[in-house]
């Protein structure tokens, strides 16, 4: 469908869907019209068995004009994460950036704040809260998530970029936002 548009498209928002396939995902970077992408939401777009590179290809694709990127609830590691760091350093139009309610431990989100630390632009941070910090499915550990905010504003101090991130629960039911600050 996105091969027949005939101008560039500039946001696009994937949501809900559970059905996207490895092949869909490769095709996006492949079509013209999204080359001028300045928004990409993909929420809830289940990418737990997907390789990362199509989602770096699309990345690297549209580095120069995105200032907008969702990843909010699409069943990401770690591995897949850590794959599109190095592309996502160099997204400097980037305003606004969420990968929340995925699985992701402590050392992923340190590798996050420290690709994006020089990019200027950047307002809003929501990351979730790290794996480690969950007894049960959707029991947050209170005493360990103040423990990794400290670490967390540890790393931002040690960028020495001042700056504010949010973490989220990534269950909907019994959702919290904690913040990490350092300026």
């Amino acid at each position: 469908m996105l091969r027949c548009l005939q101008t560039p498209l500039d946001p696009l928002s994937i949501w809900l869907c559970w059905q996207l396939t490895h092949s869909d995902l490769t095709h996006l970077f492949q079509c013209p019209p999204l080359r001028q992408l300045k928004s990409l939401h993909l929420y809830a777009a289940n990418l737990t068995n997907f390789s990362p590179e199509p989602l770096r290809a699309l990345l690297e694709a549209v580095t120069p004009t995105l200032q907008d990127l969702l990843l909010d609830n699409c069943g990401m590691v770690d591995s897949q994460v850590e794959a599109i760091l190095p592309v996502l350093s160099h997204c400097h139009q980037l305003r606004g950036f969420t990968i929340s309610e995925n699985h992701l431990s402590v050392a992923t989100v340190k590798k996050l704040l420290c690709h994006t630390a020089w990019l200027r632009s950047l307002e809003l941070q929501l990351y979730p809260v790290c794996l480690e910090c969950y007894r049960t499915q959707e029991t947050v550990d209170q005493e360990r998530v103040a423990l990794i905010r400290a670490e967390l504003t540890e790393t931002l101090r040690e960028l020495g970029q001042p700056r504010n991130i949010r973490l989220d629960t990534k269950y909907f039911s019994c959702r919290e936002f904690y913040l990490v600050a350092f300026s």
